[in-house]
């Protein structure tokens, strides 16, 4: 009987105690910025900013500007789990394998060429205690994670810019008003007829043996030598 009951004390005394985490959430400021950028573009900032880091999205509402992606598994660097407390001492509790890390981002407009844009991380973990049933722990963000992702978004809307469409160049003959393409488009003069003169007329009614003498005493055949004097 009495070696059950020390039994039972070592038991108390070896199972571990769980204390929950004391750090204090980080304020505000360290989970938003305002970028110079129109609602539609900050969005798109913000989603370029989640593909790069890999995160898988569970939920996106660009109405309400929302969007909820899960991310990599946490460690004690990016969040605070509480401390465990046994026979061996009292130490830090670790994020286990299952643990999750999920991040609500939120857009807003602010005015027509700002907007503002926050993050809230969310990290939970298992924690095994000795000797007690594994606990479920919501951890508290450092906010280390909030500030590395507002600071990516500050530089991606460094890069965001809407698309600009270039004018094709118009080629020349399209450029080229209806007037002036009449203006340059050569003209056609069809031969007509000459009307014949009172000359030309006198000289079909003369004999054949003076064809080749026009009236006004000038021949329209070669000029020959003149005959010699007599």
């Amino acid at each position: 009987m009495r070696a059950s009951i020390w039994g039972v004390i070592a038991a108390l005394f070896a199972a571990g105690c769980f204390y929950p985490p004391v750090t204090q959430p980080p304020p505000d400021e360290q989970q938003e910025v305002v970028i110079p950028l129109p609602y539609d573009l900050a969005w798109d900032a913000v989603n370029a900013v989640i593909t790069e880091n890999s995160f898988h999205v569970q939920a996106q509402d660009m109405t309400n500007g929302i969007i909820e992606a899960v991310g990599p598994r946490f460690t004690l660097h990016d969040a605070d789990c509480g401390k465990i407390k046994s026979v061996a001492g009292t130490y830090t509790a670790e994020p286990e394998p299952n643990s999750s890390s999920v991040y609500n981002f939120l857009v807003r407009p602010r005015g027509p060429e700002a907007s503002i844009v926050k993050v809230r991380a969310t990290f939970n973990s298992s924690v095994k205690v000795p000797l007690q049933q594994a606990t479920d722990v919501d951890c508290v963000s450092h906010g280390v994670q909030e500030s590395d992702l507002l600071r990516e978004v500050l530089a991606q809307a460094k890069k965001t810019h809407r698309p600009v469409f270039a004018k094709p160049n118009a080629s020349p003959q399209q450029a080229a008003s209806p007037a002036s393409a009449r203006l340059s488009a050569p003209v056609t003069m069809r031969s007509q007829p000459r009307p014949p003169s009172s000359s030309d007329k006198a000289s079909r009614d003369l004999p054949a043996s003076m064809q080749g003498f026009s009236l006004n005493g000038h021949s329209n055949m070669p000029n020959l030598p003149a005959p010699p004097p007599n």
